[in-house]
């Protein structure tokens, strides 16, 4: 089996990763096929494109696999063991204090607390507008700080909306500190006093501090009806587990459902026809089980732009045999839902924006489109996501026409895939 050269322990590898990330898995695909050997340091890795290898990593033969240990390293900094973290019989025990969290008899509550947020910020953002009705702004800004403002409405029961901006700078600290020391192969150690480590550092402390008094809080008061009191409830009042928890919710959460909303409104601004089919749809219903378009757009743009480009890194910990790739015991292996997605073989006009693709039973096979990661460590709140989404798209909508400044955004992978610096719109309202 065939791959790039090995030169420099991979070195070279790692450079052409840095300077085009997307553009690297589509050569190597192209050039090499459905199995690709890396060489990244010491270890070897895989990149694997085809549906049936993924399931095997995923699903068929998850249990032969952890994720890479040197990526959980950084985010147990202030993730600590959460289900977000851990692995073996501690995942599978947080994963079962943490389902009853997302269950559904839960989620008409949440869909509330949804719908307020948009409506709130359907109230701001008009009261921004100039005389002409419009509204300039940075669209992916606006839709990471109202994820943020959900997370901690449903996490926490209150937006603390005097202090989100602080709250949402220090994540966004985070977020970029995960994806530079993830994708670096020596980290500098945090003691060093220059800029970044300093920054990173308040963070850190800014962030623990905020989860840590409110949950002490609620231990100390009266019982909430959140999240985190299913939290407490569940991890019977175990504090660092709850924190652990919960700074997982409140980080990862808001990172790619804000991702996702800015993709939509991208996508929709830049193909009117399927913009005026939504907002015909918004105006002719409230009820988001009755927008099946609406919910086509969602699944579009998550197919072409999912929030979790690639996935974690697994490492093999056997031999084990990947649907014909002889896999040896510390390999590693990538899976790219960001190239899946877009494989010609599965998708017709696979870069082409077609949501009436969704409107009828899938063609492709179900691991080839996978958004949210799939098999036992799937995404838990996928379904929660999905209704926040749309319950925003569909208000948003409502009020606002969305119409792009300037190009279509350039993909820029990040710690989620985002638009390269930001999203110039303008939303005018209607």
């Amino acid at each position: 089996m065939k791959g790039p050269s090995v030169r420099w322990l991979g070195i070279d590898t790692l450079m052409k990763i840095r300077r085009d990330q997307l553009g690297f898995y589509a050569e190597m695909h192209e050039t090499y096929g459905d199995n690709v050997p890396l060489r990244l340091g010491p270890f070897r890795s895989w990149l694997l494109f085809h549906p049936d290898q993924i399931e095997v990593v995923l699903a068929s033969k998850a249990d032969q696999f952890i994720r890479f240990e040197r990526m959980m390293k950084v985010l147990r900094q202030w993730n600590g063991e959460s289900l977000f973290i851990a692995e073996g019989q501690s995942w599978h025990n947080r994963r079962r204090k943490v389902l009853p969290a997302f269950a559904q008899r839960k989620m008409p509550a949440y869909e509330a607390v949804f719908q307020q947020v948009a409506e709130d910020w359907v109230e701001r953002l008009s009261g921004k507008a100039d005389k002409a009705g419009d509204i300039q702004l940075d669209a992916d800004d606006v839709f990471a700080q109202i994820a943020l403002d959900i997370a901690l409405r449903t996490l926490f029961g209150g937006g603390f909306s005097d202090g989100m901006a602080q709250v949402s700078r220090h994540i966004k600290v985070l977020s970029e500190v995960a994806f530079r020391e993830c994708a670096s192969p020596l980290t500098l150690p945090d003691y060093l006093p220059i800029p970044g480590k300093r920054e990173k550092k308040a963070a850190m402390a800014f962030m623990r501090g905020l989860v840590q008094n409110l949950v002490e809080e609620r231990l100390g008061g009266r019982a909430g009806d959140d999240l985190l009191q299913v939290l407490i409830e569940t991890h019977a009042g175990d504090k660092q587990e709850i924190c652990d928890d919960a700074m997982s919710l409140l980080i990862a959460g808001h990172e790619t459902s804000g991702a996702a909303l800015s993709w939509i409104f991208a996508l929709l601004a830049d193909h009117p026809s399927a913009l005026q089919r939504c907002q015909d749809e918004v105006a002719a219903t409230t009820d988001i089980g009755e927008m099946p378009f609406l919910r086509a757009v969602l699944d579009e743009a998550l197919r072409l732009y999912p929030p979790g480009y690639t996935l974690f890194l697994r490492q093999a910990i056997s031999d084990v045999d990947v649907a014909g790739v002889p896999v040896k015991k510390g390999d590693l292996l990538q899976v790219i839902p960001y190239m899946t997605g877009r494989d010609p073989r599965f998708f017709d006009a696979p870069d082409q924006f077609n949501p009436e693709r969704f409107m009828t039973s899938p063609t492709w096979p179900f691991f080839a489109n996978i958004p949210f990661s799939a098999g036992p460590r799937a995404c838990t709140g996928h379904k929660f996501a999905l209704k926040e989404v749309s319950i925003i798209m569909a208000e948003l909508l409502r009020a606002f026409h969305p119409s792009l400044l300037g190009a279509f955004p350039t993909a820029e992978p990040k710690f989620s895939l985002r638009p390269l610096g930001g999203l110039p719109m303008v939303w005018q309202n209607r």
